[in-house]
């Protein structure tokens, strides 16, 4: 399997996505609300639609997992992980700040993974030994290592609440010096371009993280979940930035699960 050439795809199929996903940004579109009450657009099921078609005549003995459709031989050694639109919300409210995912899995382990930004006109990949890039820039995390005076970025306030870990929510506010609320996977680029030290995000699944653990690995960083030693992209939470600051914020987590257990 050439990944380089499974780059090219991702990248080319995403000019045709991107071009459909800017066709509706910041117009009167339709919303609708999905079983779990997140919201979807037309602009995202387009562009599933459109990654799909082409991904699958690329490589039609490959499964793909996709937010809006589902799977479809997601069994096989090889599966494309597809988020049309990562950060609805944000594309709804004409927010820049959404992006378009996509990730090759070998055997369940991201070995190929792109992000972009569609409405700021840039785009990161990373594939498995060759490095993360955007354009010609090689990507590389950060190297402050130590909680205080670290820039960490994080998910909305109401994430760490749905998953109770607002005591971890509340411990990052105490020791950090700065911290954003960068939503999606725009947080974990920024950590894997080294802009920022750390993402902490409690709550996404498989089609995001999927592209984002191999990035920041190859940027010289670390993924990682809030507990466990597994690194999975489908346990439904992660931790994404230079390996200092990611055991810094596990650390926190236990301390404060060991407070919770007393």
């Amino acid at each position: 399997m050439d990944l380089l050439e499974a780059k090219n795809t991702a990248l080319s199929c995403l000019k045709i996505s991107s071009k459909e996903i800017m066709s509706w940004f910041r117009t009167n579109m339709t919303v609708e609300s999905k079983s779990d009450q997140s919201p979807v657009t037309i602009a995202d099921h387009k562009a599933e639609e459109i990654l799909r078609k082409k991904i699958s005549k690329a490589y039609p003995d490959h499964g793909i997992i996709g937010e809006e459709f589902g799977e479809e031989g997601s069994q096989s050694d090889w599966v494309w992980t597809i988020d049309p639109i990562d950060g609805t919300r944000s594309f709804i409210r004409g927010l820049p700040l959404f992006a378009t995912l996509i990730a090759l899995l070998h055997k369940g382990d991201p070995v190929m993974g792109v992000i972009s930004l569609p409405a700021l006109g840039e785009t990161a990949w990373a594939v498995k030994g060759r490095g993360a890039f955007s354009e010609n820039q090689r990507l590389q995390v950060s190297s402050h290592g130590i909680a205080k005076g670290s820039f960490v970025g994080i998910a909305d306030k109401y994430c760490f609440k749905e998953k109770k870990c607002l005591p971890l929510y509340n411990r990052i506010h105490r020791e950090a010096k700065i911290v954003r609320t960068y939503p999606d996977a725009f947080g974990h680029l920024m950590a894997i371009r080294g802009a920022i030290d750390v993402m902490v995000d409690p709550w996404a699944y498989i089609w995001d993280y999927a592209p984002c653990k191999i990035m920041v690995q190859e940027a010289g960083g670390e993924f990682a979940n809030f507990t466990g030693s597994k690194a999975g992209i489908g346990v439904g939470n992660a931790i994404s930035g230079n390996p200092k600051m990611v055991k810094a914020i596990r650390a926190m987590i236990r301390e404060a699960n060991s407070r919770t257990k007393k």
